[in-house]
């Protein structure tokens, strides 16, 4: 669930556009990697949940095992984001449940649906700004925000077909989740972007914390047991949390500060890409019509905040 990032987080690609063309080219190959790896993360999610393994028992064990690897390093930057504490809070509560909302998607829903469905943080992100941080809103993002909600319309449609088209019997849990994780994810952003003290490896590790603690909370509401897990599925456990989490976060971040901005989100489109292709792939099941109509829009709208963003900066050659 990176491709956003580029989008609607902190501008973290700005002051590299002198990097040599080499190093671009490798940071553009791993962000390239590390986009389309997040864009297959949904096929070990839904593996382990066929091996028994529901949604908040991953997450649970997954993010949580990586974060208490982080705890040394959280303590070890306290001094420098102590000051920030209420933004430490949102930064765990909002970027956790953004994870964790994200997975349960994935795993009890269509891939191709939620991961649209998820792309409307961009449009989550443009409204934010101007309603909390009091930011400008322009025609163009102004334009993306509508075209963004009229894709999400037909992608909720299309699982609704026989219905009239005025209804929204097509939404499921699956979708509500996918969007709760959008909004949050959206927020995350933002509150990330305002919290300039707290260190970058410490706001990945109270998101990691945040997520466990989310999870936790959703297995006792719902009175999801924790189950006992075989030496193959520990085993995915560990895999998922290594491949994906480590190693997805970690080639992300590192293209994301070797790379402008505005070339970072465009290539972390490709996560988007990646989910369609393999799930159409591996599952058999292609778009439908309103889903293809719906998913065009909502990847038109992320490309015009993007290009909005990249030229007020001057970013965007």
């Amino acid at each position: 669930m990176s491709a956003v990032a580029g989008a609607t987080s902190t501008r973290v690609g700005a002051g590299h556009a002198q990097e040599k063309p080499r190093s671009t080219r490798t940071a553009s190959v791993v962000l390239l990697f590390s986009a389309s790896l997040w864009g297959l993360s949904w096929w070990p999610m839904q593996q382990l949940a066929a091996r028994g393994l529901p949604a908040p028992a991953l997450t649970l064990m997954a993010y949580g095992g990586v974060g208490l690897l982080g705890l040394p390093l959280l303590w070890h930057q306290r001094q420098r984001w102590r000051g920030q504490l209420r933004q430490s809070l949102l930064i765990a509560v909002l970027g956790g449940w953004a994870s964790a909302s994200f997975v349960v998607s994935m795993t009890q829903g269509e891939v191709v649906r939620e991961m649209l469905l998820f792309y409307l943080a961009p449009a989550w992100s443009v409204l934010g700004a101007r309603f909390l941080l009091k930011e400008e809103l322009g025609l163009p993002r102004l334009l993306a925000v509508c075209i963004a909600m009229a894709g999400a319309y037909l992608v909720i449609r299309a699982g609704g077909a026989g219905d009239g088209l005025g209804t929204w019997s097509g939404i499921t849990a699956a979708d509500l989740m996918a969007l709760s994780s959008s909004i949050t994810f959206a927020g995350n952003n933002l509150v990330t972007r305002a919290a300039s003290e707290i260190p970058v490896a410490s706001k990945a590790v109270l998101l990691m914390l945040g997520c466990a603690v989310v999870s936790g909370l959703l297995m006792v509401v719902y009175a999801v047991p924790l189950p006992a897990l075989s030496g193959t599925t520990a085993l995915g456990v560990g895999a998922f949390a290594l491949v994906w989490i480590t190693g997805g976060s970690s080639t992300t971040a590192y293209g994301m500060s070797h790379l402008e901005a505005g070339r970072s989100a465009i290539i972390l489109l490709a996560e988007l890409l990646a989910a369609v292709a393999s799930a159409s792939l591996i599952k058999g099941r292609a778009p439908s019509t309103l889903e293809w109509l719906g998913g065009s829009l909502i990847l038109a709208a992320a490309a015009i905040d993007i290009w909005e963003a990249g030229n007020s900066q001057g970013e965007l050659a």
